[in-house]
């Protein structure tokens, strides 16, 4: 494999095939498995660009190869590899073990070329990086790389100098320079999330290594980039509007023309698979994303489009969504439905506000909404978990049409680097227990279950507390569905199962933890659980029913393109 620049996306831990693990539920409320093998929508805005200027890009998921193939090498692949430089991404802290382990591994295959990493938690932790990973050699730091990447490659061939690059933090002999965040772009119309490269990089390289999670070919979703920036402070956020200003210098969100956006759903369009609009089209005003709504009215999108909000929009905004999309899902995270614990959080509605947003979404035509909640929150006590779940069970009981979905999971395993909560823990309820880069790798090489990667905990609820209460309530939110007719009986019981098996093993880990192994039944069922959510039934966040075969035919027509 050769190219100026190969993008390396690694597991969350690297060597998880090599360990038993429990990761429990810390996935199930994403697309991806344990692994995290979903990759940063920036690879390919980054990969797009450095092409545009004239640099061969490959994209690897090494995560996805090595979750596909029990036998796959990646030193060996690795070796194989001929590069200008290799980019590794530490967007969120989950995959910092399998970053540095990576960067390591790079280096020691390939000593003379340069690593180099970004992504938010990368721009928090740049001077550590530096510091105490040797083998990272750049970080590049803020929201936006595309431009940097370009003068950073420039100066690695010899045409430019590194001093020279925004956003650059490198080392100067034992000095360790940051240069400064110059480059925030204020518009984002010229950076597109070009889905084409992805499927021509298949075809170019005859691999699938490009893809960007385990199940996308069976259940695909593409992101659409509505702004970069966040105009919202929820406290546990490092993608908040405090984190944006503090670690990527970015004051204010830069937007997407709603011409842009509406042009990027369209050519997701053309592969037939769902589309999820990143950001809450109605927050800071609601123009923007009524314009959004009006051109797509006039374009007659007839993909699934998947909608955030933060705060619930007006009744008119919804109305608008409705005419102008006919077949669309709402996803909302009211995280508690203890009113004072969603206050605390950034969270300022009230649960009227929300009932009352419920009834505009289905009377304009909404096909599912999702409810987020979550365990672990400052402020949060077991007596809120179970207002959460006595309000998720009075929704459920007035829609029973099977539209509306609630889900519960813990927030795990980090909190966020750079979020208010992070920076001020004691101040909203959380107690710490990584505050360094490799506090949290630590934590993620030497535990054996999601309760050892935990990095906080509450003032009112310990680790057990978090573990046991999201089984609790993992448990009693499913039999509720079960009840309402939302879920098969057997999905319960299969439910059930799993959350039975995960919580024996936790138990075999804290009463054994000294001899330091596990038997090989607790191996099977952490292998087991690797590749199943935990506490939900999956087919519950599949947007894709009913296109496969629309999209099995647009996928020919696009080859058939691509080669006359």
């Amino acid at each position: 494999m050769k190219a100026d620049l190969i993008l390396l996306h690694p597991p969350s831990i690297f060597d998880f095939r090599e360990r038993p693990i429990l990761w429990g539920p810390i996935n199930d409320l994403v697309p991806s498995t344990p692994v995290f093998e979903m990759y940063p929508i920036g690879f390919v805005s980054i990969a797009s660009t450095l092409e545009r200027h004239g640099y061969r890009v490959r994209i690897v998921n090494l995560a996805l190869r090595m979750l596909r193939d029990p036998h796959f090498d990646p030193e060996s692949y690795i070796k194989k590899m001929r590069a200008e430089a290799f980019g590794i991404d530490l967007h969120w802290m989950p995959h910092v073990h399998g970053a540095i382990s990576l960067a390591r591994l790079c280096k020691q295959v390939h000593g003379d070329v340069p690593v180099i990493m970004g992504g938010l938690s990368s721009s928090y932790f740049h001077e550590e990086i530096l510091n105490d990973v040797p083998e990272v050699d750049f970080v590049l730091r803020g929201d936006s790389t595309e431009k940097p990447f370009v003068q950073l490659m420039d100066a690695i061939s010899g045409k430019g100098k590194v001093s020279d690059v925004p956003n650059l933090s490198y080392r100067d002999g034992s000095r360790i320079k940051a240069n400064p965040i110059r480059y925030v772009p204020a518009n984002l119309d010229e950076f597109s999330l070009d889905y084409d490269y992805v499927f021509k990089s298949i075809l170019r390289t005859r691999s699938l290594d490009v893809l960007p999670f385990y199940e996308f070919i069976e259940r695909p979703i593409m992101a659409v980039l509505t702004r970069k920036g966040c105009e919202s402070d929820c406290i546990a956020c490092g993608g908040s509007k405090y984190a944006y200003a503090r670690v990527c210098n970015r004051h204010s969100v830069a937007f997407r023309s709603p011409e842009m956006v509406v042009k990027d759903i369209l050519k997701i369009q053309e592969f037939r698979a769902p589309a999820f609009i990143l950001g809450d089209l109605a927050i800071g005003g609601e123009q923007y994303g009524m314009r959004v709504l009006e051109l797509l009215k006039k374009e007659k999108v007839d993909i699934p489009l998947i909608f955030e909000f933060f705060a619930p929009p007006s009744r008119e905004f919804l109305h608008l969504l409705g005419r102008s999309v006919d077949d669309f899902t709402i996803e909302m995270s009211p995280e508690s439905g203890d009113e004072r614990v969603r206050e605390l959080i950034g969270r300022n509605y009230s649960n009227a506000a929300l009932i009352k947003m419920l009834h505009n979404a289905f009377n304009a035509g909404c096909r599912q909404f999702d409810l987020y909640f979550m365990i672990g929150l400052g402020g949060q006590t077991k007596e809120s978990i179970d207002t959460t779940l006595r309000l998720a069970e009075k929704l459920v009981n007035e829609h029973r049409n099977g539209r509306l979905l609630p889900f519960i999971s813990p927030y795990a395993p980090f909190l966020d680097p750079g979020s208010i909560a992070y920076e001020n823990p004691e101040a909203y309820g959380f107690i710490k227990y990584a505050h360094t880069l490799m506090d949290h790798y630590s934590l993620l090489d030497n535990g054996l279950t999601w309760k050892d990667f935990l990095s906080y905990r509450t003032t009112y609820l310990s680790k057990d507390d978090i573990v046991n209460l999201s089984y609790d309530a993992a448990l009693r939110l499913a039999r509720i569905k079960a009840n309402a007719g939302l879920m098969p009986q057997d999905t319960l019981r299969e439910i059930e199962q799993r959350i039975a098996i995960s919580r024996e093993m936790i138990h075999f880990v804290d009463t054994y933890r000294r001899k330091g192994t596990l038997g090989e039944e607790h191996v099977k069922a952490s292998l087991y659980e690797l590749r199943e959510r935990l506490m939900i039934d999956r087919r519950e966040l599949d947007w894709s029913q009913g296109l496969k075969i629309r999209r099995a035919l647009a996928l020919f027509l696009k080859f058939l393109k691509s080669i006359f």
